[in-house]
């Protein structure tokens, strides 16, 4: 499993006691930030990102969005098996590949 820094509200999360980082499962942590990030913010990978704002609330947007969380993942090594978008809320099943 890997590990990288927690981030909460797109800010690290801190511990206010020590000062510490956080640290937590990388791959829930990642499919997050490709689902919200819009294609061209990762200089290294300039075709990844959904940019989920641009579907939601839009008449059809949720099929072609659950497709295009379905390629981006994929091309990031991870797979989607099941993809349901209720309201604002999307739940994923699936694993790294």
């Amino acid at each position: 499993m890997s590990r990288d820094f927690k981030l909460e509200n797109n800010d690290l999360a801190i511990d206010a006691n020590t000062g510490d980082f956080f640290l937590t499962d990388s791959d829930t942590q990642h499919v997050k930030d490709i689902i919200n990030s819009f294609v061209g913010w990762y200089k290294e990978f300039p075709t990844l990102g959904v940019g989920v704002k641009r579907y939601l609330g839009r008449p059809g947007g949720i099929q072609v969005l659950k497709r295009e969380i379905k390629i981006h993942l994929k091309s990031d090594g991870y797979r989607a098996d099941n993809i349901i978008v209720q309201g604002n809320d999307i739940y994923i099943t699936g694993d790294r590949v």
